[in-house]
């Protein structure tokens, strides 16, 4: 049997609302709807941040970082397919800046990082070093300072490990360069070592970051301070400049540690959290 042929007319503006008029249900509305956003943040009070949110960088690595605290806004909304563009976006005007590390302390490690950020696009497995030197290059490029913690537990169990939960040690916390030298207009940014969130500050705090990594080192994390350079007579002679009281029988390495903890500190004292 055949179908007859569907009809169509057309119907002016006028017309609709005519019919919409004599509408029985015109008086219906529909219920709202809760729609339920998922959220990626966590808590960090466990890190003696109260007042900032873990951010869920996917895919995890630097360039979703970079991507996330450009609008973290947006970035926690944007689709996969979206976050993905932004980062081989991302990946591609890094490579081609990294031009301008010619003249810079990083110039003999420029094609090291060009290819680390190509492995951090291809999510390629990195070793320690490779964390460090990526992160420098990129604060540098991005004119951005960061702090990396790289957790024990975590850190054990991608190595295959059993981690020690009687151990004292939570974990590491890097800076991606010498904090003596950061710049007081560039932002600073709590990041996880490999890249698989950001810590995203909800309201202002009145704790600087040397309050706060103090507070953290009490807390069993271990800061990797950079060392000062010097002979150890201009390493004591600075040390007494800043009010330290400093043994002359200890050795070298030790003053060195000392005044490059005490340095740093002073410089991120200037810093809010």
């Amino acid at each position: 049997m055949t179908l007859p042929i569907k009809k169509y007319q057309n119907v002016s503006y006028q017309e609709l609302l005519s019919y919409a008029e004599h509408n029985p249900n015109r008086h219906l509305v529909l219920e709202p709807i809760e729609i339920d956003i998922p959220q990626e943040e966590a808590t960090l009070r466990t890190l003696g941040l109260n007042n900032h949110t873990a951010s869920t960088i996917t895919p995890a690595g630097i360039l979703g970082i970079l991507v996330c605290i450009a609008d973290p806004a947006y970035y926690s909304l944007a689709p996969p397919n979206v976050r993905i563009q932004l980062v081989i976006d991302m990946a591609t005007r890094l490579q081609q800046q990294t031009d301008e590390l010619k003249n810079t302390a990083l110039s003999r490690k420029r094609k090291k990082i060009y290819d680390l950020i190509g492995a951090a696009y291809n999510q390629g497995r990195f070793e320690d070093k490779d964390y460090v030197d990526l992160f420098h290059g990129i604060s540098v490029l991005h004119q951005t300072h960061f702090v990396m913690m790289n957790e024990a537990v975590q850190d054990t169990i991608e190595e295959g490990g059993a981690h020690d939960a009687q151990s004292a040690i939570k974990g590491e916390i890097h800076f991606s360069s010498d904090p003596a030298t950061w710049k007081q207009e560039n932002p600073i940014w709590i990041v996880d070592y490999r890249g698989r969130w950001v810590a995203t500050p909800l309201e202002s705090d009145t704790r600087t970051y040397a309050a706060w990594l103090e507070t953290i080192e009490t807390m069993g994390w271990m800061v990797q301070w950079p060392e000062a350079d010097g002979t150890k007579v201009e390493l004591l002679e600075k040390l007494l400049a800043l009010g330290q009281e400093s043994d002359k029988k200890l050795s070298k390495d030790v003053l060195s540690a000392r005044l490059g903890r005490l340095t740093s500190l002073g410089v991120l004292s200037q810093r809010s959290l």
